[in-house]
């Protein structure tokens, strides 16, 4: 009896903790904040080096500071105070990450390098564009330059392309598959650091992903190599929100091409990302 009575409160427990994991998030809509004045929201956030990523125990990045810089805004257009609460549960698996958005309501904001295409805009609402991506090829260092895409399939004979699912990144190598790689195979992770970790250790393996992890890895001495030739400079990253969220129009008065050029954003960019950073994204923007 003690036994069975053991058990069943065990159940109820794992029941509890799978109701806490699938709980919707939400937070206050804009139009109860500008009466009320005061504003509850939830971050959601996905690793991402630079962007968003718990560092000490403390998440930071351009997406934060972004934020914080948009709550400045509520503050002095709106006189709306923000309480903000950061939520962690999804930070290692980007899948995860962009479903708990997608069920979320009102005010809740996804923070990570979420790339704005068509097919998502169906499903979130987004801020403006707050960075233009660079997606690169990646390998491990000893492995020969490639050159020109088109001949990536005796170049990178035998290897295996890692991704994500559901990523922009996902669908760049399943364009190479297709145009150019038809027998490539193709390794899913759960987040692109677990990748890294693989290029550097193996070199049968390649990546599609985006420059932040290039920089990082450039500034901490890991053996990999970036392969120009994969070159991509069309994706554009925003703040994700759920679709019926009404704090897209405060977004677009405050997240303008004015403030991507202001001394604060370049800030922002240059303490996170780096002021090589700073160089390729004016270099992507004057097109040379």
């Amino acid at each position: 009896m003690k036994k069975l009575l053991l058990n069943s409160v065990f159940i109820i427990f794992l029941m509890l903790i799978g109701v806490k994991s699938h709980a919707q998030l939400s937070g206050d809509t804009f139009a109860k904040a500008k009466q009320s004045k005061t504003a509850n929201l939830t971050y959601v956030y996905s690793e991402a080096p630079g962007f968003a990523a718990n560092i000490g125990g403390e998440v930071t990045g351009v997406c934060v500071d972004i934020m914080s810089d948009f709550e400045f805004f509520l503050l002095d257009k709106y006189g709306i105070t923000v309480n903000s609460t950061m939520e962690k549960q999804h930070a290692n698996n980007f899948t995860d990450y962009l479903e708990a958005v997608k069920k979320s309501s009102n005010g809740v904001f996804g923070l990570s390098n979420t790339t704005i295409t068509a097919k998502r805009q169906q499903e979130y609402n987004f801020s403006p564009p707050y960075i233009t991506n660079i997606a690169m090829l990646l390998t491990n260092k000893e492995v020969p330059t490639l050159n020109d895409i088109s001949n990536i399939s005796d170049v990178f004979a035998g290897k295996t392309a890692i991704t994500i699912k559901g990523t922009t990144n996902e669908e760049q190598v399943m364009k190479i598959k297709k145009q150019y790689f038809p027998s490539l195979e193709i390794e899913y992770v759960n987040y692109f650091d677990e990748g890294m970790v693989m290029i550097t250790r193996d070199e049968n393996y390649f990546i599609n992903i985006d420059f932040t992890y290039y920089l990082e890895a450039i500034q901490s001495n890991k053996p990999i190599k970036r392969h120009p030739a994969g070159d991509q400079t069309a994706e554009e990253f925003g703040i994700l929100m759920p679709k019926n969220s009404d704090w897209v129009q405060p977004f677009n008065e405050f997240l303008t091409e004015e403030y991507r050029t202001s001394p604060s954003y370049r800030k922002i960019i240059a303490k996170h990302l780096g002021p090589n950073a700073l160089r390729l994204l004016d270099s992507v923007a004057s097109g040379n």
